[in-house]
Formats: C-alpha cells, sequence, structure tokens
C-alpha cells in the first residue's frame, strides 16, 4: 500500500512507521515499512487486504469468541515496555480533546455565553477525575483501538493506524473497543469483553471500573466534537448516523454511582431532543 501524506509529515509518516516497527520487533503485528521517503511525503507498506475484524464479526453469532481473541491481543500489547519510545498521555492532551467536544458540537444548539458557561461546569468535575487517573498511565495506549482498526491477516491480529499511540491508562484501549460507537454491542456483551479482560489480568487496580466511566465519557464527548467538525470543516457527512449512539454510551457511563453530580449536569443542559436529533 502506498501511504501518502500532504500535512505533517514528519508526525504521521515517520511516527507511523517507528511505532509499525517497534510493534513487529515485540511480535504484535503492523504493517512493514517496505519503502520510506519522507521527503516526497510517501511510504510503502505491507496491505493486509481487505478482511476488517468489523466485517467478520457482523457475519457471526458468536462475536464474544472474536472479542477474547482481542482482548488477549490488547493484554500482550498491553505488557511491552514502550516508554522510552512513546509520549505519556497528559492532563494537557486529554483536556485538548475535550475541548472539541465544546468547539464544534455545542455551537449547534447554544449561544457563545451559555457554552462557556456548560464548559467551567463540566470541566469543574470532569477534570478532576481525569488527573485521578494519570497516575495508571503506565502501558501502551492505541489511541484508536477499535474493530475497524483491526484486521485479520494469516490468522493473526493486525493493528493498523498506529501513529498516535501514547503511554496511557490501561482502560483506554479496552473501553475504546468496548465502547465503539460504530457498531451497536448489547450491553450484556459489552460487561462480558470487560469481565473477560478483568479476569485475565491479575493486576486490577480498585479505581479500575470508576476510571473506565470517566475515560469513555472524556473520549466520547471528544468523538462528538471530532463527527461534528468533519461535517462541518471536512463535508463529511457520513459520521453524523454514529452521534445518537456516542449519546447513548455517554448515557451508560453517567450512570456510575460516583457520577451523580455529572449526570445531572448532563440532564440539564442536553435534553432528550439534542440527544436524539436526528441528522441526516
Amino acid at each position: 500500500l502506498l501511504v501518502y501524506c500532504s500535512k505533517d509529515r514528519k508526525k504521521n509518516l515517520e511516527n507511523y512507521c517507528k511505532i509499525n516497527d517497534f510493534l513487529n520487533s515485540k511480535k504484535i503485528k503492523a504493517p512493514i515499512t517496505i519503502k520510506k521517503n519522507i521527503k516526497e511525503n510517501y511510504i510503502i507498506i505491507e496491505d493486509f487486504g481487505d478482511n476488517l475484524i468489523k466485517k467478520i464479526i457482523k457475519k457471526k453469532k458468536n462475536k464474544f469468541l472474536y472479542f477474547k481473541k482481542i482482548i488477549n491481543e490488547l493484554i500482550k500489547l498491553q505488557k511491552i515496555k514502550s516508554n522510552k519510545i512513546l509520549p505519556k498521555y497528559s492532563e494537557k492532551l486529554l483536556v485538548n480533546e475535550l475541548n472539541l467536544f465544546y468547539q464544534w458540537y455545542l455551537p449547534e444548539f447554544f449561544s457563545f455565553k451559555k457554552i462557556k458557561e456548560i464548559k467551567k461546569k463540566i470541566n469543574l468535575i470532569l477534570i478532576k477525575y481525569i488527573k485521578q487517573t494519570l497516575k495508571f498511565n503506565k502501558v501502551f495506549v492505541h489511541r484508536d483501538f477499535h474493530i475497524e482498526n483491526l484486521m485479520l491477516s494469516k490468522g493473526k491480529i493486525c493493528l493498523i493506524d498506529n501513529q498516535d499511540a501514547v503511554i496511557g491508562h490501561p482502560v483506554y484501549d479496552l473501553m475504546s473497543l468496548i465502547d465503539d460507537v460504530r457498531i451497536n454491542l448489547k450491553k450484556y456483551d459489552q460487561d462480558k469483553i470487560y469481565s473477560y479482560y478483568v479476569q485475565e489480568n491479575k493486576k486490577i487496580p480498585k479505581e479500575f471500573n470508576f476510571h473506565f466511566h470517566v475515560l469513555s465519557i472524556q473520549r466520547l464527548l471528544k468523538i462528538l466534537g471530532i463527527f461534528l467538525r468533519l461535517h462541518r470543516r471536512d463535508k463529511k457527512k457520513k459520521y453524523l448516523k454514529y452521534l445518537t449512539r456516542t449519546w447513548k454510551l455517554i448515557e451508560l457511563r453517567l450512570n456510575h454511582q460516583k457520577l451523580k453530580d455529572l449526570n445531572e449536569l448532563f440532564k440539564k443542559y442536553f435534553t432528550k431532543d439534542i440527544r436524539t436529533k436526528k441528522w441526516i
């Protein structure tokens, strides 16, 4: 495959090659770099074909067998030592991502003055909880670990789009997989995947489940912002169909007993009409 990059080539192409090479060296399957020409804005990488895990799972009745395989690969991924090659998932980065929600999604419904009020109140609660997760930033985090970025080649799970990887919290990729807005997993299946991960890990901190909910909310709010940006700025409407599902997942995670204050805030500002708006 030819990968061409018109901007941020150093960040995107060099990072992609560096992280792919690192993963392959640790026996985690990622595209092998065949040719690299950063000056000319392109690289040539191994082609895994079109065998997306998403397509496979859609056809299978017992989806859990594939999710078990994915979780096993995730655990393997989290065991590799990668502190020297990756930046940490800092508070600044997490807050910048959250800001996409305020910058791109909220203007669809609120005035500038109201957005400032909502942002201040949400941040007062949510950033406090986000800060509590930072001390657990110790494992490889893909940052976009969902079934559209997972492929099957020669019986092995392969990771693509690895360029944004960081050192972060072990719940992050697990949460990205379980709370994937692109697929409609039932809560029963979500809980089953989560329980399998916990069962296979011996060192789960007591805060793990709470942090799962907190970081899921952060990520889902970021997704609302990104999908609206893709629509408004880049004229890509196809992502709008996922917004209702995104809100359902936010509601699910806000139901955690420790998040009552945040849940009340969301109920106050985000009505049913906002959450269920038909975009297309």
